[in-house]
């Protein structure tokens, strides 16, 4: 596999982190409808995008978890 895509992977990643804080900080329906409408514009969303977004939630997710914990 080359790394000619590299780059644009990333910014896709890093894009998809973005889109998930957006919703973790606002979730609502209509915040939801905004991204989904904003990431279906080109009718195809990157595998990068996707990965950013279920990564950021399951940090969140993991990040709340460990709140209620005491040491």
């Amino acid at each position: 596999m080359t790394n000619e895509n590299q780059p644009q992977n990333d910014e896709d990643f890093d894009y998809g982190c973005e889109c998930a804080m957006t919703l973790l900080n606002e979730p609502t329906e209509d915040c939801l409808n905004d991204l989904i409408d904003e990431l279906d514009e080109d009718g195809m969303i990157s595998t990068e995008v996707v990965y950013g977004l279920l990564a950021t939630i399951l940090m969140s997710l993991n990040e709340e978890d460990h709140e209620g914990e005491e040491h």
